[in-house]
């Protein structure tokens, strides 16, 4: 995979990582021992940082064969300057970098702290779980209505930092009372608010600024890639301190976590402000404070065009098994159910990681650049119905690690990638803001996250109270997040609401 990865070229990358990585040591759960090698010192750790630190800062920024017209003006002139381009696209890649390597950072320690806490009971650790994945969608709602609104109106640059800023208070809180469920618990809805809104609600806001049309979703999808090397950083730190540390010092992890707030914050000032003062709008606090109604992001059906209300419900429903959304329930199947030790799931975070990088880099915008909206949507939506039915289908780990490579082109929400352009382009002519929308999309997808966050973990706790296989909570994953958005784009969406957003007509 990695030969054939010549955009690394350019920045020199495409060499030493095929002379240090070996796949099989990646890949194949076999090879352990040269896996324990590669990974074995604190300096490989650092090396292994470095590379990804260099892949994020200097990857292209380039088209890469996009249509190039989407950032241009009516005049033919670049709406936005390249160098402010090239630095946003950096800083965000760099940010949403660090902010999953928080989240990753965390995924065995947390578990394992969580079920202590709960004294062993799995059901209620699972719904300790789900309460808090719900209750972070629901407070997250306000944060991301108000914080949109008012970034409309101050600028972007500032919200960047409250993610990092959650990340430090998060990892101090748990670090001091590692044993208190209350502290893990609020500490998890800390992170999820306040991740989501710097990273997910103002790095779109930001990406919507400076790119549109294909461009912007080539953008996007690039810089999702970018998750891939958190996911594969995250679990080299857990796993080499869970290694280190005698039982019931997972809370090593958690010092971690806040010096890595720190380090976020850090790149999260070098972000550009994209919104010049002559495009904000009028700051008006009472506006900003009734748009913390939880429900302010039905504007978008009762405002909103025909095709918004029908994309974004499309996009919503595909975002149910987003990897956030599916952790938890990951971490408690592999421990549990398939048995597998601290190093196999290291691994398996790791390979789905990198796996994830080139997709993203590669695959995903191959397909988009050849498929049509509605073919690449229902061609991701298909793999994703299949992998998940699967995955849980039995308690083995062939099974259930067999089936990656399926849900690779559109999990992460990378099914909708095509749909997004449309999407935004919508917004737009519905006379929403783009701040704003960002956070309504954002609140869309964080009450779907809500509800299938409860629906997966007490179904899965009904599952083992009542005797029934609880790996039917995949397929019931695979059916909320692929079927139901597969079947109302075939029945409810027409060839002329795919149209825009840059997207070839036809479609």
């Amino acid at each position: 995979i990695l030969a054939q990865a010549t955009w690394l070229k350019p920045i020199g990358l495409q060499k030493g990582l095929l002379g240090q990585f070996e796949p099989c040591a990646w890949f194949s759960l076999a090879h352990q021992r040269a896996y324990r090698r590669f990974v074995g010192g604190w300096w490989r750790l650092v090396a292994l940082v470095g590379a990804c630190w260099s892949l994020v800062a200097m990857a292209p920024i380039g088209d890469n064969g996009g249509s190039g017209a989407a950032a241009r003006n009516q005049s033919g002139e670049s709406s936005t300057p390249p160098e402010v381009k090239a630095k946003l696209f950096r800083g965000v890649c760099l940010s949403w970098f660090f902010a999953v390597v928080a989240h990753t950072l965390n995924l065995q320690s947390e578990a394992i702290l969580i079920r202590n806490a709960c004294g062993g009971d799995l059901a209620k650790t699972a719904r300790v779980v789900s309460n808090c994945n719900a209750l972070a969608g629901i407070l997250g709602i306000a944060v991301n209505q108000v914080g949109g609104r008012l970034s409309d109106s101050l600028g972007r640059s500032a919200f960047y930092q409250l993610g990092p800023i959650a990340q430090l208070l998060a990892g101090a809180m748990v670090f001091t009372n590692p044993g208190s469920l209350a502290a893990l618990a609020w500490s998890k809805v800390l992170r999820g608010i306040f991740t989501t809104f710097s990273g997910t609600v103002m790095g779109s806001a930001g990406m919507r600024d400076c790119f549109e049309g294909q461009e912007l979703g080539i953008k996007t999808t690039k810089a999702g890639s970018i998750i891939g090397l958190g996911i594969m950083v995250g679990p080299v730190i857990e796993g080499l301190i869970l290694r280190r540390m005698k039982a019931g010092g997972e809370r090593a992890s958690y010092a971690i976590l806040a010096l890595l707030g720190v380090v976020n914050a850090a790149v999260s000032l070098q972000i550009p402000e994209t919104l010049g003062k002559a495009k904000r709008a009028t700051l008006d606090l009472a506006v900003a404070l009734k748009s913390a109604s939880p429900f302010g992001f039905l504007r978008i059906y009762s405002r909103g065009t025909t095709a918004l209300k029908k994309l974004a419900t499309i996009s919503v429903f595909q975002s149910m098994i987003d990897g956030k959304t599916m952790s938890d329930l990951t971490q408690i199947w592999l421990r549990e159910h398939l048995k597998v030790n601290l190093e196999v799931i290291r691994n398996f975070v790791m390979s789905f990681g990198f796996l994830s990088v080139v997709a993203g880099a590669k695959l995903t915008p191959a397909l988009m650049r050849r498929m049509s909206v509605r073919g690449f949507t229902t061609f991701t939506n298909l793999t994703n119905i299949i992998a998940f039915s699967l995955r849980g289908s039995m308690e083995r780990s062939a099974v259930f690690f067999g089936v990656l490579p399926l849900m690779l082109p559109g999990v992460n929400g990378a099914s909708s990638a095509a749909l997004g352009p449309i999407v935004n382009a919508e917004c737009v002519a519905s006379g929403f803001g783009v701040g704003e929308s960002s956070a309504w999309l954002s609140n869309l997808r964080a009450m779907a996250g809500v509800l299938a966050t409860l629906i997966y973990g007490h179904f899965y706790a009904w599952c083992k109270r009542r005797g029934f296989y609880p790996g039917h909570t995949y397929a019931i994953a695979g059916l909320l997040g692929a079927a139901v958005p597969q079947a109302l784009l075939s029945l409810a969406v027409g060839p002329a609401e795919l149209a825009g957003g840059g997207a070839p007509a036809g479609t």
